[in-house]
């Protein structure tokens, strides 16, 4: 079976008040999950969040299949989630639905 993948960063999005924990899927793969994480590993280094607006340092952790982005700012210290999730429905996209039932 074709297995599509989902590479998921989750972040603090807006700022102030209106700050809050938002996602974003950065790409998709299609094949086996080493093949994704692998992909994920690759992009994560370069992905750009956005707090701290001028990072003093950051450092890329991983544990298993979870990579965590830790980015030092001049007044505080921010983290992304980087995941791969398995992609099983989407409902623009009919052929997600055909390739999960496969």
């Amino acid at each position: 079976m074709t297995r599509r993948w989902a590479l998921v960063v989750e972040e603090v999005v807006g700022v102030g008040r209106d700050r809050t924990w938002g996602h974003q899927v950065l790409a998709e793969v299609v094949g086996t999950r080493e093949k994704a994480v692998e992909e994920l590993r690759r992009i994560a280094p370069t992905f750009t969040p956005q707090h701290p607006m001028s990072p003093r340092h950051q450092m890329l952790l991983r544990d298993g299949d979870t990579f965590l982005l830790i980015s030092r700012g001049s007044m505080r210290d921010y983290h992304c989630v980087f995941r791969v999730w398995e992609l099983l429905w989407d409902s623009k996209r009919p052929e997600v639905q055909a390739d999960g039932n496969s």
